[in-house]
């Protein structure tokens, strides 16, 4: 039987979301920001997460995902100030979740 977050492979078909920049310009000073990121693998939404803060160093999340990981990945947002975000593929192992490229 096949684990609901791996692939039919046994690979667990993983996406990194990195926040690389979050803020908003208030009277010429960074503040707070608010956004919806909106994560696709080909044309499925697989995730839509809310995102509030400030930050010019890049944070991560993983998402977890049944589709193949073959399919291009995308990220889409909506702010209400400043935001760069990026996703991508990323393979994990499967029992201690260790990133091999950081």
């Amino acid at each position: 039987m096949v684990s609901p977050r791996q692939t039919q492979a046994g690979v667990m078909a993983t996406v990194k979301l990195t926040v690389r920049r979050l803020y908003r310009l208030q009277d010429e000073r960074m503040v707070n920001a608010q956004a919806t990121a909106r994560i696709y693998v080909g044309d499925t939404l697989i995730a839509s997460e809310e995102i509030g803060g400030m930050t010019e160093s890049p944070v991560s999340k993983y998402l977890h995902h049944q589709l193949s990981a073959t399919l291009p990945v995308r990220v889409e947002w909506d702010c209400n100030g400043i935001a760069d975000m990026t996703v991508t593929d990323i393979a994990l192992c499967p029992c201690c979740q260790h990133d091999g490229h950081e």
